[in-house]
This record gives structure tokens, C-alpha cells and sequence, in this order.
């Protein structure tokens, strides 16, 4: 059992070395071939999901196909697909405003600091000195301005602010938990593919949940 323990484990390290190697400014033509393999793999086993899903596949196609000709066929429906263009890309502006704070980008910069906090701050201030929320749309959320109605003096309310910022507030949480998602599946493939990292930390992780009873 001992010989075998040492055969398995200087196969492992020879296997490791020889997946180091592996890279395209040392081996192109054997990284290139490798790429294009997997690549073949993963478009065969994609269409077999595909075509197992079909019905859905159908039913995603024939909604598309009616999103886009409500979109391009002029009538008194245009204002709400423009309404609802605009909430789109309003929403989508925030969920990539959260992306970029997960990812980072190597700045460590936080787009929260950058533009939600200050949006939050901003609708606070001008509602406290609107005493209202309603700011009328256009122009905002490009520019704050108080509304023509009358409002009583202490009407505004914290629950009312957070009503007002809630759509991108939520939007860019929902764009942070997306940017998070990236490295959870690449350590999730890396971990179902077999390959162990070079992490002794991590292989002695490996080890106790081997020796457990339970793996909690």
C-alpha cells in the first residue's frame, strides 16, 4: 500500500509538471490543439443539452422573435417599449456598475463609492429640500429638480428615499453577486475535472475530508 501511495503520488507530481508545461509561449501547437479539442467537446456536449431542451429552446426563440417585432412595428404601443427600453438599460447600467466592483480590474476602486453612494446622496439632499420625491422624469435621473406641486413641510420620509434608489440599489447588489460568479464556476470546474492545485493548504483540506466521517 506504501509503494502504491509513492507511485501515485509521483505520478501526480509528473502530471502536474507536465500540465505546467502546457502554455502557448512554450508549447503552442500542443496548447492550440488542446484549446481546439476542448472547444469541439464543449459545443457537442452544449448541442446535446440543447437539443434535449428543445421545447424551451422553441418557446425562448418564439419570444424573442415577438419581443422584436413589438419593438419595430410602429403604434400606440411605442411609449411603453420605450418606457420600458429605458428601465432596461437603466437597469443594466447598474448591473455593470456592480460587475465592475466584484471583478475590481486590479484598481480596488469601489463603484459604489463612485456612483451609487453618490446618487443615494444626492436623491436624499434633494428630497429633503423638495420635501418630495416625485422629481419629475425627464430629466431625472440625469439631473434633480424639485416638482412644481406643493408638498407640507416634513413630509419626506427615510422609507420614501429608499423607495426612490431601491430599483438601483438593487440592480447593482444583483450586479455584484454576477461578478462573483466567474471564479465560483472556474474553481467548481477546476474541482470536477480532477486536477488538484498546487495549494498545500488545499491538499491538506483534501486529506482531513478523506479521514472524516462526515465532510462538513
Amino acid at each position: 500500500s506504501f509503494a502504491d501511495s509513492s507511485l501515485l503520488s509521483e505520478r501526480k507530481r509528473r502530471d502536474r509538471e507536465e500540465r505546467l508545461n502546457i502554455v502557448l509561449w512554450r508549447q503552442p501547437l500542443v496548447t492550440l490543439q488542446y484549446f481546439f479539442l476542448e472547444t469541439l467537446i464543449n459545443l457537442k456536449e452544449w448541442t446535446i443539452k440543447l437539443w434535449h431542451r428543445r421545447s424551451i429552446l422553441v418557446s425562448f426563440l418564439l419570444t424573442l422573435a415577438v419581443l422584436t417585432a413589438t419593438y419595430y412595428i410602429e403604434g400606440t404601443h411605442q411609449q411603453y417599449v420605450r418606457y420600458m427600453e429605458k428601465k432596461f438599460f437603466w437597469c443594466a447600467y447598474w448591473v455593470g456598475l456592480g460587475i465592475l466592483s466584484s471583478v475590481g480590474l486590479g484598481t480596488g476602486l469601489h463603484t459604489f463609492l463612485l456612483y451609487l453612494g453618490p446618487h443615494i446622496a444626492s436623491v436624499t439632499l434633494a428630497a429633503y429640500e423638495c420635501n418630495s420625491v416625485n422629481f419629475p422624469e425627464p430629466p431625472y435621473p440625469d439631473q434633480i429638480i424639485c416638482p412644481d406641486e406643493e408638498a407640507t413641510e416634513g413630509s419626506i420620509s427615510l422609507w420614501a428615499i429608499i423607495s426612490k434608489v431601491r430599483l438601483e440599489a438593487c440592480m447593482w447588489g444583483a450586479g455584484t453577486a454576477i461578478g462573483e460568479l466567474p471564479p465560483y464556476f472556474m474553481a467548481r470546474a477546476a474541482r470536477l475535472s480532477g486536477a488538484e492545485p498546487d495549494d498545500e493548504e488545499y491538499q491538506e483540506f483534501e486529506e482531513m475530508l478523506e479521514h472524516a466521517e462526515t465532510a462538513q
